[in-house]
Parts: structure tokens; C-alpha cells; sequence
């Protein structure tokens, strides 16, 4: 693979970081210094595990779960009111500035590759075992954060063959260039790249918590999905249900699963989350906010009314009714861990999307082979009988890729963003007619290929970094 470009690395906002120390200055345990040398084992997990931390942080996940999920015809925005926390009504109404808060996720994001990268790069191929773990790790975070990064910022890889725009992929801690973007195709193969070499790599079989073998497979078959090859899609997501090291959680497990920490024994299903504990409360500034905490972000009604199709499903349990100026509303409670609205262990991989991710890429060569996974977790949500799925008797759908698609809407609903990609690969428009709604962006039919299906570079980067070119909104 001949990758222009690969040698020209590092970001404007890591050079921007490293010229500030008081954007280093945090606690060793938190933060290494950029010119700390990271000889050693003891050193070189210290610096993972303060990387780990940023990707915790309040200004990434939060930050960017608005620009992934509030795009959607998931939600309904109650006001029109730009919420500190969530700059919320620009997501929602597509109305796109380079300005936008929410931006600073791509800051928050590229601080925490530069310091994915320290480790990787202060350990050699050839380090002990307890070393190639940790690098291990990085490489697999390196791989997913330009993965959320193109996602958000870079138009789907099927438009185009991956030959538009994507960001830079920073393999180096040296902040002085001014990087290109790669394109979409080019971000996608060296994150394949990374999750690769991560996987030959993992010593120690871990918790949920790290980034293991299992996790670089899960999102390797992500990966694929969104870049059009099924064949290798099917082939990792495979890999994972075939491990017999996870199974789908029932009955009271999967009532409680978000609620939790994902931690115990009986959580079967998870294959990574970034684990916070109780008390680690992030305020205002949590993944619940939009939600519970403030009730700015509803169900849609279009959603909820495919909870309520099939007789039985039981994931109506993980949302709230609360009462609002709009009347009574549903709202997500996948963000409140032990009754706390400001913690929360999003997951990242599960199970339940393996099964979903084969069941789509099935979907138009090996259909029943596609709805003997949906009905799979249709199972397991309570449905049975005529609620189950047939190729003669799809309930409406026009075809079982419609079927696959709803029951990952059901299933993944505020999720990472999983239903704008579903929507962007498969080239299908996000469309809103909210009854009785006045909130811009509240009625609206916006194609796959729109220039506001993903999100300018933040202004600042595009100001000091000449390199970068904006994208057009």
C-alpha cells in the first residue's frame, strides 16, 4: 500500500498542545509530559493508562456523541436554545459553521492519538511481551479515534470509492508539520493497518475495559462494513462469535445492561466500554445530558413507534418517561449508570453488533441467513411468534435490508452514532416531520450526499494550518 502523504503527520491542534504546557500539566498518573522519556514498562503504562483517561474526558466522547447522534432521525430537539453542553441545535438542524463548539472534539480526539502515539512509538516491535500489550492498546485506540474522526468529518467511503477527504491520520508526536488530509480510503486502510498489527500483538487477555484482540476484530468488521466489503465484514464479525468468549445477555441482565459498568460477572456481551465508576460523575457535562438530565433530546416518534411494533420488546425499558413543557416524552436512560445521570460506561463493541453487522452484510446474498440474526436478537428482546421475521412476511419492509436496518435502529438507538453510518453507507437520507415542531432542523429530508451530511474542520485549524482544506458546507 503506497500511502502519500504517510510521512506527513502530526496536527495543527497537537502543535498547539505541545507549545502550551499547561494543556500537559496534569498529573503523572492522568498525563505524561511530552518530554517525559518513557523508558520502561512502569513509565510506558502510565502514559496508556493517562491516555485511556483522555479518552474518558468530558470534552471527547460527550462532545462528539452530539455530532453523531443528534444528526439523526433518532431524536427530537425540544428547543431551539443552543445548550452549553451540547451546541446542540447545530447537530440537529444541519445547519453547519466552522465555528461550532462541538468541534473541539476533533481537538479532544488528536490529543489523545498524540498520546496513543507516545506509547506506541517509545516501544519497539521487538519489546517484551508486558510491553507489546501496551503498544498493543495504542494502536488499537490510534485506530478507532481516526475511525470516529473520519466518520464525523470525511463523506462515507462508498461515495466515491473512499477518494474524498478524510483527516489526518498522525502517526508521530512530532507537532511541527503541517499535515494534508489523507482520504477516506487512505484513513481506512491504516487504521485496518493498526488494528491488525494490534491483534498479533495482545499478551494478556484483559477486561472489557482495555482494547484486546477481540475488540481489534470487532472493529475491523466495522470497518469493513462501512467500506462496502461484506465478505471480510462477515469474516471478523465471525471471528468474535465464534471465540465463545461472549454471549448475549437475558432476561434481568439485559434489562439493567446499561445501567451498569459492564464489569460483572454475568455481562457476557461486552466486548469493550470505557468503564467509568460510580462517583466519577462528569456534571453537566456527561453522555446523559441532552438526555435525562435535561431533557433537550427526545425519542423520535418514528423510533418509538417501532418499539412499540412488535408485541413484547422489552427495550422500551431503556428509556424514560418524564414530562416536559411538550407534554410527556421518552427519553434514552442508556447513560445512567446506577441512577446517576452524570456517569455512564458507554460501550463501544458488543455482541449484539456482530450479529448485526453480518445479519446487513448478509442481507442481500444469504437473506435468511441475515434474519436468523435479527430474529436472534429479537428473541432475546422479548418477541416471539408472528413478531418474529420471515422471508414471506418481512411486517411492511420492502425488503430485508430495510428489516436489518430497523432492528439495529431498535437495538443501537444512541449508540456511537451507529444509525447516521447505517444511514450514510446504505445512501439513505436522515428525514424529519415532527408534528407540531417548530425547532429548525425539525422537518427536513437530507440526502446521504448533502454537503451538511458531515461537519466542517473546526475554523481554527483551517486558519493556522494551510494544508487543510475545508470541508464545503
Amino acid at each position: 500500500m503506497n500511502i502519500k502523504r504517510l510521512g506527513i503527520i502530526g496536527v495543527t491542534s497537537l502543535m498547539l498542545i505541545c507549545s502550551c504546557k499547561s494543556a500537559l500539566d496534569l498529573k503523572p498518573k492522568t498525563e505524561l509530559d511530552a518530554g517525559t522519556a518513557l523508558d520502561g514498562y512502569e513509565n510506558q503504562k502510565a502514559a496508556l493508562y493517562g491516555a485511556y483517561s483522555l479518552v474518558n474526558d468530558f470534552k471527547m466522547l460527550p462532545r462528539y456523541m452530539n455530532l453523531v447522534e443528534l444528526s439523526t432521525d433518532n431524536v427530537e430537539v425540544l428547543k431551539a436554545g443552543n445548550n452549553t453542553a451540547t451546541a446542540g441545535i447545530e447537530c440537529y438542524s444541519f445547519k453547519r459553521t466552522a465555528s461550532m463548539m462541538d468541534i473541539d472534539a476533533w481537538k479532544a480526539i488528536y490529543k489523545a492519538v498524540y498520546h496513543f502515539n507516545m506509547v506506541i512509538n517509545a516501544i519497539p516491535d521487538n519489546a517484551a511481551a508486558n510491553q507489546l500489550q501496551l503498544k498493543a492498546e495504542a494502536l488499537f485506540f490510534r485506530g478507532w479515534l481516526h475511525m470516529l474522526l473520519v466518520q464525523a468529518f470525511g463523506k462515507p467511503y462508498v461515495q466515491n470509492a473512499g477518494a474524498n477527504p478524510g483527516v489526518p491520520y498522525v502517526t508521530s508526536t512530532d507537532a511541527t508539520l503541517l499535515p494534508f488530509r489523507n482520504t477516506v480510503k487512505e484513513v481506512y486502510n491504516l487504521a485496518a493497518a493498526d488494528y491488525e498489527k494490534a491483534a498479533g500483538m495482545f499478551t494478556e487477555n484483559k477486561s472489557n475495559a482495555y482494547a484486546g484482540k477481540m475488540a481489534c476484530w470487532a472493529a475491523l468488521a466495522d470497518l469493513y462494513l462501512n467500506a462496502g466489503d461484506n465478505a471480510k465484514a462477515i469474516s471478523y464479525a465471525e471471528k468474535v462469535i465464534n471465540s465463545n468468549q461472549y454471549s448475549l445477555v437475558t432476561g434481568s441482565n439485559y434489562l439493567s445492561y446499561f445501567s451498569t459498568d459492564h464489569s460483572g460477572a454475568a455481562d457476557k456481551e461486552t466486548i469493550l466500554t470505557i468503564k467509568s465508576v460510580d462517583g466519577q460523575g462528569k456534571g453537566f457535562y456527561g453522555l446523559g445530558y441532552s438526555y435525562t438530565e435535561t431533557k433537550y433530546a427526545a425519542v423520535s416518534t418514528p423510533l418509538l413507534n417501532l418499539l412499540a411494533e412488535a408485541a413484547g420488546d422489552v427495550r422500551l425499558a431503556f428509556y424514560s418517561k418524564l414530562s416536559t413543557t411538550n407534554g410527556d416524552r421518552y427519553f434514552t436512560n442508556k447513560f445512567v449508570q446506577n441512577n446517576n445521570t452524570t456517569v455512564s460506561s458507554p460501550v463501544i463493541y458488543r455482541l449484539a453488533d456482530m450479529y448485526l453487522i453480518r445479519a446487513e452484510a448478509n442481507a442481500a446474498a444469504n437473506p435468511q441467513a441475515a434474519l436468523d440474526d435479527v430474529n436472534l436478537l429479537r428473541k432475546r428482546a422479548g418477541i416471539t411468534g408472528s413478531g418474529l421475521y420471515q422471508l414471506s412476511d418481512l411486517h411492511g419492509r420492502a425488503n430485508v435490508l430495510q428489516a436489518v436496518l430497523d432492528e439495529a435502529r431498535i437495538e443501537f438507538a444512541f449508540e456511537n452514532g451507529r444509525r447516521r453510518t447505517a444511514l450514510l453507507r446504505n445512501g439513505l437520507p436522515v428525514i424529519r416531520d415532527y408534528a407540531g415542531s417548530t425547532v429548525p432542523g425539525s422537518h427536513i429530508n437530507v440526502p446521504a450526499t448533502d454537503n451538511s451530511s458531515i461537519y466542517p474542520l473546526p475554523a481554527t485549524e483551517v486558519v493556522v494550518n494551510p494544508n487543510l482544506t475545508q470541508n464545503p458546507f
